[in-house]
């Protein structure tokens, strides 16, 4: 009964293929006859017709030149382009004149919207040759499955029996192929790729079986048997069109998982699916089938994840995915020293494109070399073997595009994704609590004598060598040597601080260790810079990188061991010291470690540390830390003021004024504070002074917004931010602690009259105001309108107060005001209004004259209105007399400054 039912499957398979060749025959023979008809019709027209219709055969001095044949280059489909089927006639041959001579090879162009269309298309005329070819191949493998199922044929048999089948499917293809053709035209296209594909799927299941589930071969004889298979995919793709490559790099593909089971040895698959992929890229390389090669690595970074996430075996995947990126760069334009030219990835970006798209192999690499830098990253959070192996396979990728491939210009870019990755294998391990960071972060609570692990220190090494094959395909004449130069003065310093900010290895290995880390690799930079230096000559751009990696990394690493003193004036030096030498070796790239440095010792000095330690460190820290910033801007000043610098020397002139206002108004605040007994911290004075810093710091920052860019709308945020904060810390010293409006202690006034704590509360921060309205001409007439109103009321606010503080004392927050009170802001208000027409004179200003001249006004109102009523007898007399005089000789003032600024009639009107 089992004899029986084989031979029913068999028949049943045998079906579909008899059918195809009955149809094959029938269509054959339709055509002879057809051809035997017109034939037959043209010798029946007789010998005149017949002399219309054919030629005499061209003697060989008139028959047109060859044609070449196609190169690998061309992309053309071999001797088969021009060939006609067996049968057609000869006028359906196109003519050599209708081919252009001049025509350059076709370029490869994979997704593309015209591409998907035509394949759209053509699976809507052609879908049955694919579902054909997909039945086939299933056929074999369900033949198989019934025999195991019901034990009919032993494991060899069924073995056997499958090769058998996938041969003849094989053997039919290429009759097909080489009796009636596979052409466009042909009746029989796409036949003989149906039957090899399924028959190229056949025999991988048939190996894979062997060697998968019945160990009837070894691994050896079984890659051998794969081996063969691939290559004779290889030969049939090259005879039978891209359809043949398709099915048979699809079912090879995904023959491993179609199959099943177990095995001893699953890494031996990662070689399985490598060599299905350089079959691929191989049969891309020899037919120029550019989507053949898409579809491979499509499909061989799927599978080998997939495989990777069933079997394991990083090491083993690590190295799958850099053979696949080694592979898409050698094999599609066969040669082991690429040379890809053209368009880099990265100018696709450029404005305007002028080397155009890139050529599809460069974007071949890219896309493999993005796919396999992003899994190794992902691959090293599996295991700590994992992480260093991703590690040094990244470092191998680098080195790969840096040297290997030195001619292909079109890849440099490249090299940007596996250093990125490097630099992201700290950060992944830390964001996801990964076991290499977990076990060196456990280091810190081991017991005394556990060895500490030095990951960092080796991960830095790493990046250290993908520095240096930077910076030697920096030296050998790349297309982009100053990105290289700066790829390798960035990759090991953002390795470094990538671990710093998320790793603290100082923490665990020591601030020393880790500090000399720092400083070795600063050593490193600086004798690239040295070796640069001299082969450049006067073009310093590449050694001006290499210097401010060096100072950098200097910095950092006096930043692990010194104090917050040491550390500011460690800043200063180093600022300084990048000032001298660009001023030495004329390197314009450094003023932007001069400008770093500045914005460093700012942070310090304000921020963090700033104003917390300002307030409680000796006054010699203070003195040392303020002074030595402020002395090395000044010194930066003298050394660049030679130098073409500008914005260099407005980020330095800024910094020093501002830390020189700061460092008054901290000083002032430590005086104060030390002659006060008890905390006073809460005070109008404390405030105000508050206001006073942030208000200078807010100042520098518009000051550096001439230099524009996108570096002026940062600064112009950061002007917003630290005004807001001056502004919360002037309200509170105007309300909660104004010693107007509460009697507390904490809002009492010390100090003798003028000369007291309300002037550091209120008169500084409008007098910061009035020198930004004064010396920032380049700011917005409203802006500087608003900041002059604000100096003004701060000013208003100031006299007032120190009035009312001279009369009253710690009485401010009484009822009521005295006559000698009133007296005084009369007299006050007197002053103003002259002081402002004296200035209005002298500037020969119409508005300050208009101002002096309401000021006065106030002033006559205040006197007849207040004052008046507490005057009597000759006080009052003798008070409006001098009133009288006062105001006769300002009318005359007045009248004389109108005459002069030419606005006598608008004098008169307001007089």
């Amino acid at each position: 009964m089992d004899a029986l039912i084989a031979l029913l499957v068999l028949a049943a398979l045998a079906l579909p293929v008899l059918l195809i060749v009955v149809t094959v025959w029938t269509v054959g023979l339709a055509r002879r006859v057809r051809a035997l008809e017109t034939a037959l019709e043209t010798l029946q027209a007789g010998p005149a017709a017949t002399r219309g219709t054919v030629q005499d055969p061209p003697t060989p001095a008139e028959m047109p030149p060859a044609a070449p044949s196609p190169s690998i280059e061309s992309g053309q489909t071999g001797a088969r382009s021009g060939q006609v089927a067996p049968g057609e006639p000869e006028a359906q041959k196109p003519a050599a004149d209708d081919v252009p001579r001049d025509a350059g090879p076709p370029r490869a162009v994979v997704l593309r919207a015209d591409k998907a269309r035509a394949l759209a298309d053509w699976f809507k005329t052609n879908w049955i040759y694919a579902v054909s070819a997909i039945s086939l191949a299933f056929a074999g493998l369900y033949f198989v499955e019934y025999g195991i199922e019901t034990g009919l044929l032993t494991p060899t048999a069924r073995v056997v029996a499958a090769l058998v089948f996938g041969a003849g499917l094989v053997v039919a293809g290429e009759y097909i192929r080489r009796r009636w053709g596979d052409e466009g035209a042909a009746s029989t296209a796409y036949l003989p790729s149906v039957f090899s594909g399924a028959g190229i799927v056949t025999l991988f299941l048939a190996l894979l079986a062997a060697l998968h589930l019945y160990a009837l071969i070894g691994p050896g004889l079984a890659l051998a048997g794969l081996v063969a298979v691939a290559a004779l995919a290889i030969v049939l793709g090259w005879y039978s069109g891209p359809l043949l490559a398709a099915v048979g790099l699809t079912g090879a593909f995904a023959a491993p998982f179609v199959v099943g089971g177990e095995s001893d040895i699953p890494q031996v698959f990662y070689g399985y699916l490598a060599l299905i992929a350089l079959t691929g890229l191989a049969i891309d390389a020899v037919r120029r089938w550019a989507w053949v090669s898409v579809l491979t690595l499509g499909l061989a970074f799927p599978c080998g994840w997939l495989l990777f996430l069933g079997a394991g075996y990083p090491e083993v995947f690590a190295a799958y995915l850099a053979g696949l990126v080694l592979a898409s760069i050698a094999v599609p334009v066969l040669s082991l020293a690429p040379a890809h030219g053209g368009a880099a990835t990265v100018e696709v970006f450029a404005k305007g494109r002028p080397r155009g798209w890139p050529a599809f192999p460069t974007r071949l690499v890219a896309a493999s070399m993005a796919a396999a830098a992003g899994s190794l990253v992902l691959v090293s959070l599996e295991s700590a073997g994992a992480f260093w192996i991703a590690a040094l396979v990244l470092v191998a990728l680098v080195f790969a595009v840096a040297v290997w491939a030195d001619r292909a210009e079109a890849l440099e870019d490249l090299a940007a994704l596996p250093a990125l990755g490097l630099v992201a294998l700290p950060v992944v391990q830390a964001v996801e609590g990964a076991g290499v960071y977990r076990a060196f972060l456990a280091t810190r609570i081991a017991p005394e004598g556990t060895p500490v692990p030095q990951g960092p220190i080796l991960l830095v090494a790493l990046a250290a060598l993908a520095s240096l094959a930077a910076a030697w395909r920096s030296r050998r004449g790349a297309r982009w040597p100053v990105g290289w130069a700066a790829a390798a003065a960035l990759t090991a310093p953002a390795t470094l601080a990538a671990l710093e900010a998320l790793w603290h290895p100082a923490e665990v290995l020591g601030a020393y260790p880790w500090a000399l880390t720092a400083t070795a690799l600063a050593g490193m930079m600086t004798a690239l810079a040295l070796g640069f230096a001299r082969s450049d000559g006067a073009d310093k751009a590449r050694a001006a990188g290499f210097v401010l990696a060096a100072l950098a990394l200097i910095a950092f690493a006096l930043s692990l061991i010194l104090t917050d003193t040491a550390l500011t004036l460690a800043f200063a030096v180093v600022t300084l010291a990048a000032a001298g030498l660009d001023r030495r070796f004329a390197m314009p790239p450094l003023g932007a470690a001069v400008q770093v440095g500045a914005v460093l010792m700012g942070w310090r000095l304000v921020i963090d540390p700033g104003l917390p330690w300002a307030e409680n460190a000796p006054y010699w820290e203070l003195a040392l830390g303020y002074g030595g910033a402020v002395a090395a801007l000044a010194a930066v000043l003298a050394v660049l003021r030679p130098l073409e610098r500008p914005k260099t020397v407005m980020v330095a002139e800024s910094a020093g004024w501002s830390l020189a206002a700061v460092f008054a108004s901290v000083l002032l605040m430590r005086l104060i504070e030390d002659a006060v007994p008890g905390p006073s911290g809460e005070s109008h004075w404390a405030f105000g002074l508050l206001a006073t810093i942030w208000f200078v710091m807010a100042a520098a920052q518009l000051w550096r917004m001439q230099a524009g860019g996108v570096m002026g709308r940062v600064r112009r945020v950061l002007a917003v931010v630290y005004g807001l904060i001056g502004l919360a810390a002037l309200a509170f010293a105007l309300v909660l602690f104004n010693p107007l409006l509460s009697g507390a202690a904490s809002t009492r006034v010390l100090g003798p009259p003028l000369l007291n704590t309300l002037l550091p509360a209120y008169f500084l921060p409008g007098a910061v105001l009035a020198l930004v309205v004064r010396r920032f001409a380049f700011l917005g007439w409203t802006l500087r309108r608003v900041l002059g109103a604000a100096a003004a009321a701060l000013a208003v606010v100031w006299l007032f107060l120190a009035i009312r503080h001279a009369w009253r004392g710690d009485a401010m927050s009484g009822a009521g005001f005295t006559d000698p009170e009133l007296y005084s802001y009369t007299i006050a208000l007197l002053v103003i209004g002259s002081g402002l027409l004296w200035q209005a004179i002298a500037r020969r200003s119409g508005g300050l004259r208009k101002l002096a001249m309401a000021v006065i006004a106030l002033t006559v109102a205040k006197v007849f209105l207040v004052d008046a009523s507490g005057l009597v007898g000759l006080l009052r007399v003798a008070s409006f007399l001098a009133l009288g005089l006062a105001l006769a000789g300002l009318a005359f003032l007045n009248r004389w400054a109108a005459m002069h600024t030419g606005t006598a009639k608008g004098a008169a009107d307001t007089s």
